[in-house]
């Protein structure tokens, strides 16, 4: 029995032994770097098969015992071939042959990202822990050689609104050219045009202080609400607010930097701020409606009711249509008769309780109008002037008019 068992274990040792010998026998033999590179030069030279061979050569990375020095030349030379279908396609357009567009300008984009690599793996340190380049110079010249057409490449996404691609390189363009070259405000300006479009917030500020530099006032103050609208977007409430003011300093007549930076002091309660605000707008342009209502806003959360109803007057004075200064005229004239109401007497045989009666009628009545024009001009907004006008009517008595809006609230 004891040798019917060691038997058993002989053959199955013996099995995965031509097993294992038969699988190393079929496993296909590893292709020789020499061999690669050899191919790779070969597609160049006849201008055919440049992708499979740069496939062969990053699919060598994953070999074992491959030096610094190797890798980065695999990259280098898969470059080369980038290089290399980027030329077949430019020998069409220049021959006014069809060419593949995307594909003029895509080879040279992968081109500078195998550069890229190349050079990250140039710069790790040798065995020895010393850094020597040996593609540094090579991988320049190369990225020099072919940058005016990273540019134009840029440019070609950017006509068919492929805001991500033409980013890419204008992004490539202003990494690698030199810091005096004239074209990079033009091309901040594209890269932030670009990023903003695709909601890239990061990417928009990346660039948009040298795109200053080739613009006048009125795209200056888009660019400058594309840097507070991306602050804000990224949660940066300082930069939001600082660029906010500068942009009401540098360009008072683009309405966005008053209005968002007047409504953060209203609702963090900096009124002083805020009036101060509105007073330097006003004595810039004293016409302007939206300063003196900016300040009935503020007056209004203030408590200031008084002073509410003047800035409104002021706003109204200038703008007939303004609704919302109707609104806080007629919420401030509604507050001071509660204010009334809360200390006036309760005693019919008090002297004073006519008088308080007649006061607080009286500041019924002007604010009667104010919701009635609110109602005029927003008539579709029963929310804001519904239940306002509900009060009014029932304490001044308004029978016709109670029984009116009662019935529009309850058709709700």
């Amino acid at each position: 029995m004891k040798q019917i068992i060691l038997l058993f274990i002989f053959l199955g040792c013996l099995n995965t032994f031509v097993y294992s010998a038969s699988k190393k026998k079929d496993a296909p033999k590893e292709v020789k770097m020499g061999t690669l590179y050899k191919a790779a030069s070969l597609a160049i030279k006849n201008s055919n098969g440049q992708d499979n061979a740069k496939k062969n050569l990053l699919n060598a990375l994953g070999r074992e015992n491959l030096s610094v020095k190797e890798k980065a030349n695999i990259y280098y030379t898969c470059a080369l071939l980038d290089e290399s279908s980027n030329s077949i396609q430019n020998t069409k357009a220049y021959l006014k042959q069809p060419c593949d567009t995307a594909a003029l300008f895509n080879t040279l984009y992968n081109m500078y990202g195998n550069l890229f690599k190349c050079d990250s793996v140039d710069a790790l340190p040798l065995p020895n822990g010393n850094v020597k380049f040996k593609y540094k110079s090579r991988t320049g010249n190369l990225r020099a050689k072919h940058l005016p057409n990273i540019l134009n490449g840029g440019k070609y996404y950017l006509t068919k609104n492929n805001f991500a691609s033409a980013y890419n390189f204008f992004d490539t363009y202003s990494t690698y050219t030199q810091p005096t070259d004239t074209m990079l405000p033009k091309v901040a300006y594209w890269a932030t045009f670009s990023s903003y479009k695709l909601g890239q917030h990061a990417n928009t500020l990346k660039y948009i202080d040298k795109a200053f530099a080739v613009v006048g006032e009125a795209d200056g103050a888009i660019l400058q609400e594309y840097k507070c609208r991306s602050h804000q977007a990224l949660n940066d409430e300082k930069a939001y607010m600082e660029d906010l003011l500068k942009g009401v300093r540098t360009y008072p007549h683009h309405d966005y930097f008053f209005v968002n930076l007047s409504d953060i002091y209203c609702e963090k309660r900096l009124f002083k701020e805020g009036l101060t605000l509105a007073d330097s707008m006003i004595s810039i342009d004293s016409k302007k409606t939206l300063y003196w209502y900016s300040k009935s806003k503020i007056k209004l959360a203030e408590n200031d009711y008084d002073k509410c109803i003047e800035y409104s007057d002021s706003t109204i004075h200038r703008d007939s249509t303004f609704i919302d200064a109707y609104y806080n005229k007629g919420i401030s004239y509604m507050n001071l008769a509660l204010i009334r109401q809360e200390s006036a007497s309760t005693d019919i045989r008090d002297p004073r309780f006519a008088e308080d009666k007649k006061a607080i009628e009286s500041l019924y009545r002007k604010a009667q109008p104010c919701m009635e024009m609110v109602r005029k001009l927003d008539p579709e907004n029963k929310e804001r002037w519904g239940r306002h006008l509900y009060r009014i009517y029932m304490f001044l008595n308004r029978g016709k008019e109670f029984e009116e809006i009662d019935k529009l609230l309850r058709s709700n």
